[in-house]
């Protein structure tokens, strides 16, 4: 029940929709007007005048066409060349019939094709000799032009004269008095038109193309003669008592039942215009239907399904206007293509149905999904319109790119387009032009753009090996194209890519050796400590022993305890996670303080301890506490790994608005490493870790130092050690 509602509530719309539809197209030359203000009779009154200005009012004599009879110098030129030169003409003649001479034995045939062909070469000669005898022919060809031109003016004025017989007309030349007269205009007419001054808008024109009536087609010139016609007005009737025996009465017929039917087609439009607003009125819920056609529509964005709904418009309204004329040509020609006429009719309705159907739907579901989500910045990103925008924009990001792809795109365009031309013209000369355009700009075009497409390939390819890690050789740089530009970049890239890896396969080992280093370094005081515990365990032992094994236990104890720290603090330090209070301390009385600290553990390691510091004070901004740290482990570095009985050198000095630390000491150990391996974590110059030391002493005094925006340097000469660290002075 519901689904029967819902087909009429359709069927209404329709309705509607044609009567609409009729009242802005076939309806207005029918509704509101009789047959005799219809447009199609007075287009048919119109049209005789046409006709009569053409064949019937001051028709043109022959001594009228004189004009045409002149023959100029090119025509004669024209006529004399137009098979080449003369001696070309006499070498053509003889050749044609030099074959017919050679084909036959008979004398007589010989002798008579001879004669013919001395007639013809004796015409050539004198064309070349006589200008009057060449003008004589050229006269003759336009003579029989002017002559056939009337024989078919006269022709056609019998037939125009019989086709507009059921009108009675008068029309009168003021300028010869000649009067054009059929029937008597002053009887009661159901039509009349005056027309006054014929001329106003029409001429009798009569061309003459003489190529037409020219055997041998020379002539290619034309004339046209003009005749004036201002000077003849008329009236057009058509006398009541003439109808009933005229085409005029099955016409008027038709008429009157088209415009009753059209008629009948409006009321039934307001009839359903108003049960469709009261008690068939649609709802949105009887239309806002799932099925899969609207599934497969709501696919698209909104304003790709606005446009269709618009085009889907436009042809309901095509579709319509021709099923309300198939109505017309229903009734007007019923009898002459019955099955013709019917079936377009029923075409042509079920097409403009199903149309209306469609829009219906697909109008709902637009304004459901607008209903849906009324925030316009949120339902305008995800339009056709906005990506095409954006894609515009992005293409033109780069516009080198831009302009090469939209000039390409035109050209391909262009080169379609004249293709179409070409074949629609089928003129030679269009498709040599064409040829021409497609040689000198659509072949360039096309090998530019399958060069930029190919090296396009090649960076893709080179873009995905080294997506796979397959780092193949450099990428050729060709020109200064963007695509040039990218390779290059791409080149670029990959050596950074190659670095990474490499500093990744360094960083992996690295990791290896940190982790085998702290196990090791953490290990060892752990082992000692598991052994002396389990001496002290034993009651048996001494008490010196026991003196003696807690003393080693408290040393293991301690070391384990400053590993552990250090390992702390570095970590801290790696992960930003460390506070840092700037002060403005003076560096060289920091120095002089850490140094005496030192002083005698130098001297039992037996190195020699030189310092060198500025008598002015240096000052910066540090954080005290952290900055004693960064000077601590690197005087505690060199007394671990200098060579006894060596000089230790610590200086201190202002240089170009930094203050510089230098701590330089021969390496009691050959070095072996890098210079920058020294400061990574648990690095040690004694490889076999047997000095003290957590091994973190650099890579925290590395971490400090970044703190405070400075510098820390490392330079291994030999075995020369030498750590320079730089800071900004605070003046």
């Amino acid at each position: 029940m519901k689904n029967n509602k819902l087909y009429l509530q359709l069927f209404l719309m329709f309705v509607v929709a044609t009567a609409l539809s009729l009242i802005f197209t076939n309806g207005g030359r029918y509704l509101g007007k009789t047959f005799y203000e219809s447009q199609n009779y007075n287009n048919e009154a119109e049209n005789l005048v046409y006709e009569f200005s053409q064949y019937v009012f001051n028709t043109p004599t022959e001594e009228e066409f004189k004009g045409a009879l002149t023959v100029s110098d090119e025509e004669m030129y024209d006529y004399r060349t137009y098979y080449g030169s003369l001696a070309e003409q006499i070498q053509n003649i003889k050749e044609q019939y030099s074959s017919e001479i050679n084909a036959t034995q008979d004398q007589e045939v010989i002798e008579a094709i001879e004669q013919e062909r001395d007639a013809k070469i004796a015409d050539i000669k004198k064309n070349f000799e006589d200008d009057e005898y060449v003008k004589e022919k050229i006269l003759v060809i336009k003579k029989k032009a002017i002559q056939q031109k009337l024989k078919e003016i006269e022709r056609e004025k019998k037939e125009v004269l019989s086709k507009y017989n059921h009108f009675a007309y008068e029309f009168k030349d003021e300028k010869t008095g000649e009067v054009y007269r059929n029937g008597d205009i002053s009887e009661k007419s159901v039509f009349k038109k005056q027309v006054n001054n014929v001329g106003k808008n029409l001429s009798g024109l009569y061309p003459l193309n003489y190529y037409e009536y020219d055997s041998m087609g020379i002539l290619q010139d034309s004339y046209t003669l003009e005749q004036d016609l201002s000077d003849i007005s008329g009236v057009v009737t058509v006398p009541a008592s003439w109808i009933a025996n005229t085409h005029i009465s099955n016409e008027k017929s038709a008429f009157i039942i088209t415009k009753y039917v059209y008629y009948g087609i409006i009321l039934g439009g307001i009839i359903s215009f108003v049960l469709l607003m009261t008690s068939l009125k649609p709802t949105l819920e009887q239309f806002n239907r799932k099925f899969q056609l609207r599934e497969l529509f709501e696919r698209f964005p909104i304003d790709i399904r606005i446009v269709a709904t618009l085009i889907a418009t436009y042809f309901a309204f095509i579709f319509n206007d021709s099923f309300t004329g198939s109505i017309q040509k229903l009734i007007y020609y019923y009898t002459d293509n019955r099955s013709g006429f019917l079936t377009d009719f029923i075409v042509t309705g079920v097409i403009s149905f199903a149309l209306i159907v469609a829009i219906v739907f697909m109008v709902v579901s637009i304004w459901v999904s607008l209903k849906e989500q009324r925030d316009l910045e949120k339902i305008w990103p995800e339009t056709f319109t906005a990506k095409f925008v954006d894609g515009a924009i992005s293409m033109f990001e780069n516009r080198s790119i831009g302009m090469q792809s939209l000039i390409l795109l035109l050209v391909v365009f262009l080169g379609g387009f004249g293709f179409a031309v070409v074949m629609t013209a089928g003129s030679f000369g269009v498709f040599l032009f064409y040829m021409f355009l497609f040689v000198v700009f659509f072949i360039p075009a096309l090998y530019i753009f399958m060069r930029r497409m190919g090296y396009l390939n090649r960076i893709m390819q080179h873009t995905e090996n080294m997506a796979h890690g397959r780092l193949t050789k450099d990428l050729k740089v060709k020109g200064k194209s963007p695509l040039a530009r990218h390779a290059e970049n791409l080149n670029g890239l990959r050596e950074g890519v190659r670095n990474s890896m490499n500093e990744q396969a360094k960083s992996e080992q690295m990791k290896t050796e940190l982790i085998t280093n702290v196990s090791h370094d953490l290990r060892t005081p752990l082992t000692s400590i598991i052994t002396y515990t389990d001496l002290l365990k034993n009651p048996a032992i001494t008490e010196e022993e026991r003196k003696k094994y807690i003393d080693i236990l408290d040393a293991k104890s301690n070391r384990l305890k400053t590993l552990i720290e250090d390992l702390f603090e570095v970590s801290k330090m790696a992960s930003g996670n460390v506070e840092i209070t700037k002060q403005r301390i003076d560096l060289a009385q920091l120095l002089q303080q850490a140094v005496g600290e030192h002083g005698e553990d130098f001297a039992a390691a037996n190195l020699d301890l030189r310092i060198n510091i500025a008598e002015q004070p240096i000052y910066a901004r540090v954080d005290g506490q952290k900055w004693w740290r960064v000077i601590d482990n690197l005087i505690i570095n060199a007394r671990k790994y200098s060579l006894e009985g060596t000089r230790v050198y610590v200086n201190l000095k202002s240089h170009e608005g930094n203050a510089e630390l230098t701590v330089k000491n021969v390496a009691k150990y050959e070095l072996n490493e890098e210079a920058s391996q020294l400061i990574e974590r648990f690095k040690r110059a004694d490889t076999s870790r047997h000095t003290e030391g957590s091994g973190l002493g650099l890579a925290i005094a590395q971490s400090i130092v970044d703190l405070h925006d400075g510098q820390l340097d490392i330079a291994v000469d030999g075995d020369l050690f030498k750590v320079t660290v730089s800071i900004p002075t605070d003046k």
